[in-house]
């Protein structure tokens, strides 16, 4: 599809001679030329080259963010160097580099709304430009008037083409003078004396040198490739509707709402299956004291005591001691209480397979330590505080009084 691209610092108007160049599908140069609006070849596609005069390129290295963000965090980036009101700028940011840089293009907004009825892209005639190398500017000449120099950053500012035998333009100048490390070269991309190139170094205390010479329409794949400057308030395609906040999550809480109901499934099925194990291990309890002469019991817990007080039983007929007698029973707290300081231990007495002890003022350190070393012997305690000390009292612990 053949591609007319046109060189204009604003909106042509009809009687305007305006450089015009004509590209064929595959981005080549067919022909150029200057002419006003009723004298360009006929294509199925027009795009606008805004002049080095009328846009600047600035470069600014932002952090990590989201993309939709990074053309207002430029914007914030670049308020301090702005000519005019920000309102009346247009700035198109490109996309963030692995480094954070982004490029961003300066316009005047009042270009873009004639801009975008004429034409279907604009790009910036620098962006079309080379980026020279590292330690080095390059002064462009612009098909309009004057010129541009662009840096190895990619940025770029508008500088005036000088007259024969004339000094630097005063934007090269100063901006070399202001810069925080000036680059040792400055290559020239028109044709010029070599009179001017050593005066110009004199001038600016840097070298000027000769470099091939560059036109806007030389290369239409850099054309194709320039980031088109109609985005925003001025882009060509239609915007889409807002989202509401609630068609925004809308699948973030089906998500959300699947997972809890998941979830409290989950856990009634959980405690479902644990009050059927709890059932079956008291049936089972039950079943074993009825089995084993213990009699009926109506629950779990007077069937295990019914056990318990059948098994002591049995092992005082045999002449043996059962596990909640006075001396097993003070044998397995023995260790805890050696741990106790002396004379803490005032008294202790045993009754009906409990041991209970009265102990002085002991520090809780001491209390502390005391109890859990009678849990770990499997003895299940109870203490109270007394104005003399504490009283204890220990006896087996559940699960702990059969073999």
């Amino acid at each position: 599809m053949p591609v007319l691209r046109v060189l204009v610092a604003a909106a042509p108007s009809p009687a305007q001679d305006t450089p015009w160049a004509l590209y064929d599908a595959q981005d080549r140069l067919v022909r150029s030329g200057v002419g006003p609006p009723a004298s360009w070849p006929d294509a199925a596609r027009r795009e606008a080259v805004l002049a080095a005069a009328a846009v600047r390129l600035a470069r600014v290295v932002l952090p990590p963010m989201p993309a939709d963000r990074v053309p207002a965090a430029a914007a914030f980036a670049l308020e301090d160097q702005l000519a005019g009101p920000a309102q009346a700028q247009h700035l198109v940011a490109s996309k963030r580099a692995r480094d954070g840089a982004v490029e961003v293009a300066i316009a005047a907004r009042s270009l873009f709304p004639r801009l975008r009825d004429g034409f279907a892209r604009v790009v910036a005639e620098p962006s079309v430009a080379p980026v020279p190398p590292g330690g080095t500017w390059r002064w462009y000449a612009s098909g309009l008037a004057g010129g541009f120099v662009r840096r190895p950053d990619g940025s770029a500012f508008a500088a005036g083409t000088p007259e024969r035998g004339g000094a630097a333009p005063p934007e090269l100048a100063l901006a070399l003078a202001r810069a925080d490390a000036p680059p040792p070269r400055v290559e020239v991309a028109f044709p010029i004396e070599d009179a001017s190139l050593a005066a110009w170094s004199a001038q600016c205390r840097t070298t000027f040198a000769r470099t091939p010479a560059w036109r806007w329409d030389q290369d239409g794949s850099a054309l194709a490739a320039a980031g088109d400057l109609l985005q925003g308030e001025f882009s060509r395609t239609p915007r889409t509707a807002p989202v509401s906040a609630a068609g925004r999550f809308r699948w973030a809480l089906g998500i959300a709402a699947a997972a809890l109901a998941l979830h409290v499934a989950g856990t009634l099925g959980q405690w479902a299956w644990l009050r059927y194990e709890t059932w079956q291990t008291a049936r089972s309890i039950v079943s074993t004291a009825r089995n084993a002469g213990a009699g009926e019991a109506a629950d779990a817990d007077t069937a295990a005591a019914a056990l318990a007080k059948r098994f002591a039983a049995y092992r005082h007929r045999a002449g043996l001691a059962a596990p909640d007698d006075a001396l097993p029973l003070l044998a397995r707290a023995a260790a805890a209480l050696a741990a106790l300081p002396p004379g803490a231990l005032k008294s202790a007495t045993y009754t009906a397979g409990t041991w209970t002890f009265d102990l002085g003022k002991v520090d809780p350190a001491a209390a502390a330590a005391l109890d859990r070393g009678l849990a770990t012997a499997g003895l299940a305690t109870l203490a109270a505080t007394t104005a003399a000390g504490t009283r204890m009292r220990v006896s087996p612990a559940p699960g702990t009084g059969l073999p």
